[in-house]
């Protein structure tokens, strides 16, 4: 999840498998520290909250202080929760919400209650203010978007049985966010998994994914019509979705988990409208397989209940990471909940010549796995991206080393 209302830092995830450069081949490894083993949050986010130059990490009630991770801050009163249970920390961010050149923390809690912003107060230390963003936050993925052209990062989720997308108030950033529907009144509910952004008709204007279809957006939002809606499965309900144009053909795909307690992971080609029809045709191609007995790449694992795009090894193309959420809902809950707790990168290639893709699994970690949302962004100012997770396993950072 990014948000681009102040400077920050590229999200995303990786670790373990080979980059290609112009010079040689490099290994890439990954340095795991653990910053808490205790769990706070099911989410984490990066900012130079300090401004010192160097990125911090915000997961629960403390900041932690870039690059060595070993001194924290509290931002709200501590509270370890039972890794049996649920924290109140499903999706982290951070933006300069007031503009005083300091970035805010942003938390999101259980799905169904509010999401809040709390203020930075700098130099001086002391209480972090929080305020209101909006009272119900539904959908189990919700994540600022790129949505608007010509505004600032938008919180799409659903509310009231709507989809739709919620914008902050320039004149008073103090107050609550207005909510833009949509969709008509329909099936969305506070667990309902699945949804993202981007333009996939080509149109210049993002358009809101869920796993049921695409809502394309129209040329003007006056009085928040209702978006047309283009009926597609993308499965039953994953994480954080994505469009990219995969293999290069110059149409905008989808890349989604299937089902986020289950298993899938998937990109979604867009082919050219049937003869009479002005829909797209879509041709589903698995990174992870649904059938549980399957393993591509020699890798399967449950519960990608996580997503991010991000150019691991420096390519020029995204590749895909995800990873299992360990024990979402407990040691006795969903298929596989206590396998080995992974993360993985995929890397995107496409054969220069026949333009096939290829995804290809690398190990990022066998022992932390992802909670709700995770992050990528280069931890140590040195051009690489790293990873950080926050989950029942507890809070983590690997540092990206590279080898000849």
């Amino acid at each position: 999840m990014t948000m681009n209302l102040s400077p920050r830092f590229l999200l995303a995830v990786a670790v373990g498998g080979f980059a290609v450069s112009a010079a040689a081949v490099e290994t890439i490894s990954f340095k795991r520290q653990v910053l808490d083993p205790r769990f706070y949050a099911e989410s984490i986010a990066a900012a130079d909250f300090n401004h010192d130059g160097n990125p911090d990490l915000l997961a629960g009630p403390f900041w932690f202080e870039g690059p060595a991770f070993t001194k924290r801050t509290e931002i709200a009163a501590p509270h370890a929760f039972d890794k049996e249970s649920y924290s109140n920390a499903f999706i982290a961010d951070a933006a300069d919400i007031d503009g005083d050149g300091l970035p805010d923390a942003i938390q999101i809690g259980w799905p169904g209650r509010p999401a809040h912003w709390l203020k930075n107060p700098g130099a001086a230390g002391g209480d972090w203010p929080r305020h209101l963003i909006y009272p119900f936050i539904g959908t189990e993925s919700p994540h600022f978007a790129k949505l608007i052209t010509g505004q600032s990062e938008a919180l799409i989720f659903a509310s009231g049985k709507k989809l739709g997308y919620a914008t902050r108030n320039p004149v008073n950033p103090a107050a609550p966010w207005t909510f833009h529907a949509i969709s008509p009144e329909g099936e969305w509910q506070r667990y309902t998994h699945g949804i993202g952004a981007g333009d996939i008709n080509g149109d210049g204007r993002a358009d809101l994914l869920s796993y049921n279809g695409w809502w394309e957006q129209p040329a003007s939002l006056v009085g928040d019509p209702v978006w047309k809606f283009h009926a597609t499965d993308f499965g039953r309900g994953g994480a954080q979705m994505y469009v990219y144009d995969v293999n290069a053909d110059g149409r905008a795909d989808v890349i989604t988990s299937i089902e986020a307690h289950k298993y899938g992971v998937s990109w979604f080609e867009q082919l050219a409208p049937a003869a009479g029809s002005s829909e797209p045709t879509w041709r589903e191609h698995a990174i992870l397989s649904r059938d549980p007995a399957e393993k591509l790449g020699d890798v399967q694992f449950s519960q990608p209940h996580a997503t991010v795009l991000a150019d691991i090894d420096g390519d020029g193309l995204l590749d895909v990471v995800t990873g299992k959420r360990y024990w979402a809902h407990g040691p006795k809950g969903d298929p596989e909940p206590n396998a080995a707790a992974v993360i993985y990168w995929f890397k995107l290639t496409r054969d220069p010549v026949t333009k096939a893709v290829t995804y290809t699994p690398h190990l990022i970690d066998n022992d932390s796995g992802v909670g709700t949302q995770f992050i990528v962004t280069d931890l140590n100012n040195d051009g690489r991206p790293d990873v950080a997770v926050a989950n029942k396993h507890g809070v983590f950072a690997f540092i990206q080393q590279r080898t000849p």
